[in-house]
């Protein structure tokens, strides 16, 4: 920083030196870190799948066990997941399906319910919730996902 006579004088009359090339890179950038942003932090991932499992009672009967997580920093409202649990065609054996009027950042909703001997896989029908005047309405989603896939690491996600 100079004040034009190679010699410092009061900081209102320092300038700074930009090279030109530096603003152009800076005017590049900037877009597309917005868009990176944009696409990283989309609704369907502001209620995460993490637990996915199929547990097995003491009579043998499987169970499906989920719980989605609310990974965004504000409380989410009126709040319902519908999953269904399908075959290996992905044909809908059964639906489970859970709803909360609050969902607090952090805070779990779990879902349960009995597996039919052919279901295989999985695929979240909707996901909605309401949160600061905006209404979100998400699915069917199109790809199934095979049981014990997450959307986000429980140990980070768990508070």
């Amino acid at each position: 920083m100079t004040n034009g006579q190679d010699r410092p004088k009061r900081f209102s009359s320092w300038t700074i030196e930009i090279k030109v090339w530096k603003i152009l890179a800076a005017l590049i950038i900037l877009p597309i870190l917005v868009m990176w942003f944009r696409v990283v932090h989309q609704n369907d991932e502001i209620l995460a799948l993490i637990r996915n499992d199929v547990v097995m009672g003491a009579a043998g009967q499987r169970t499906w066990m989920g719980s989605f997580v609310n990974t965004n920093e504000r409380t989410l409202r009126d709040v319902a997941v519908t999953v269904d649990l399908l075959d290996n065609q992905d044909r809908t054996v059964a639906k489970a399906k859970a709803d909360a009027a609050e969902l607090p950042f952090g805070s779990r909703l779990d879902l349960q319910e009995p597996l039919p001997p052919d279901a295989v896989r999985l695929r979240i029908y909707s996901v909605q919730w309401r949160m600061d005047g905006t209404n979100a309405l998400m699915g069917p989603f199109r790809i199934p996902w095979e049981f014990g896939y997450l959307m986000a690491d429980p140990p980070k996600t768990d508070r």
